[in-house]
């Protein structure tokens, strides 16, 4: 998957509760990785453990 087609298919799921700003870092840590499993893996627990000491984060996913 692309970068722009992984932004595209973000936008379309998250609506207007999409801010590129927010999804940036993501993005590129797992599009940095491309190939090589075990690095975006590691990306995403990084990210994901920083994500947990933000003070008021709201995590929303829409129903299908």
């Amino acid at each position: 998957m692309t970068l722009p087609l992984a932004e595209s298919r973000l936008q379309q799921l998250l609506g207007d509760s999409y801010i590129d700003d927010h999804w940036r870092a993501a993005l590129t840590a797992v599009m940095n990785a491309e190939g090589d499993t075990e690095k975006a893996s590691a990306a995403v627990e990084k990210l994901a453990v920083a994500a947990t000491h933000r003070t008021g984060l709201v995590i929303k996913i829409p129903a299908l």
